[in-house]
């Protein structure tokens, strides 16, 4: 778009002459002589009638003068918003998340990420089900899979996670806390399925019943019966951190872990990804990063 010049056009009409024009906005006369010369060239068509003592609109000119002269301003302010909006994030970002790591994880990042970027409202989607990003009108999802599935998404991983035992300080001060992986025998196992401890982190030739008390299909859940005293159980590491933190749960036989799959921010491939996508992304990976050093550390 050719606005700079119809800009200088619609001043050099206005103030009825290349000389006063120039004066008015401070530059000199040839770049107004030199952006009227690029709009006749780009158009074909000559839109004013210059003399060595006077200045007019050709006819064509007169009609283009009509047609631009009282909205080149408002569209130069158009213009200058959506500059604006490249240079800071801004608007509505609507990001989807499984329950486990939406309530685990994500709420402290994005508050602090709405802090950080004034301009940008969030609206968060926490659900199991898998939301087509596209189809639902979604800028941003996490996602916690071993594989992604759809390649038309853009993928940035954040972090691998692994599964951990965790108990309650009442559970154990009751139960006694076991120091081997037999020692789970005699506990109760509190467990996202009936496999047992022995399917989940059991090495080979290392057998036990597991007398599990309680299933329940979502981390978020196990969760709250592992706080409540309800067993011992496997959580991915970064669920618990701050029930670690406040003493609410504590790691059981540290030793024992097993991969648990890989944490994704993921978002529509597209020609000009959002300023507040891209603004989100990087903040959560950061965010991730340094809760992943903050485990390894402690």
């Amino acid at each position: 778009m050719l606005l700079d010049e119809i800009e200088a056009f619609v001043h050099v009409v206005e103030a009825g002459s290349f000389t006063a024009a120039a004066k008015k906005l401070g530059v000199p006369k040839s770049t107004l002589s030199r952006a009227i010369s690029r709009l006749e060239d780009a158009t074909r068509v000559r839109l004013l009638s210059r003399s060595t003592r006077t200045l007019g609109l050709t006819e064509p000119g007169e009609r283009f003068f009509a047609q631009v002269g009282p909205h080149v301003g408002g569209l130069k302010d158009a213009m200058n918003l959506l500059g604006d909006a490249e240079e800071e994030p801004q608007g509505l970002l609507r990001v989807t998340m499984p329950v486990d790591v939406g309530e685990g994880l994500l709420g402290e990042i994005i508050a602090r990420f709405l802090c950080r970027y004034p301009k940008v409202q969030v609206e968060v989607d926490v659900s199991a089900r898998l939301v087509n990003l596209v189809e639902e009108g979604f800028d941003v999802a996490i996602r916690a899979s071993t594989k992604l599935k759809d390649s038309s998404l853009i993928a940035k991983k954040l972090v691998a996670t692994s599964l951990q035992l965790f108990a309650a300080p009442t559970y154990l001060a009751r139960r006694g806390t076991p120091k081997t992986f037999a020692d789970l025998s005699s506990h109760d196992a509190v467990l996202t399925s009936q496999q047992g401890f022995q399917a989940l982190f059991g090495k080979p030739g290392s057998r036990f019943p597991a007398k599990a008390r309680l299933y329940a299909a979502d981390f978020s859940f196990l969760r709250q019966a592992l706080r409540a005293g309800a067993g011992i159980g496997p959580l991915p590491v970064f669920i618990p951190r701050g029930d670690v933190a406040s003493g609410s749960l504590v790691r059981v036989l540290p030793e024992w872990s097993k991969p648990a799959g890989i944490i994704y921010v993921v978002y529509p491939g597209q020609k000009h990804v959002p300023k507040k996508v891209i603004a989100f992304r990087d903040f959560v990976a950061d965010a991730f990063s340094r809760m992943r050093k903050e485990i390894e550390d402690a």
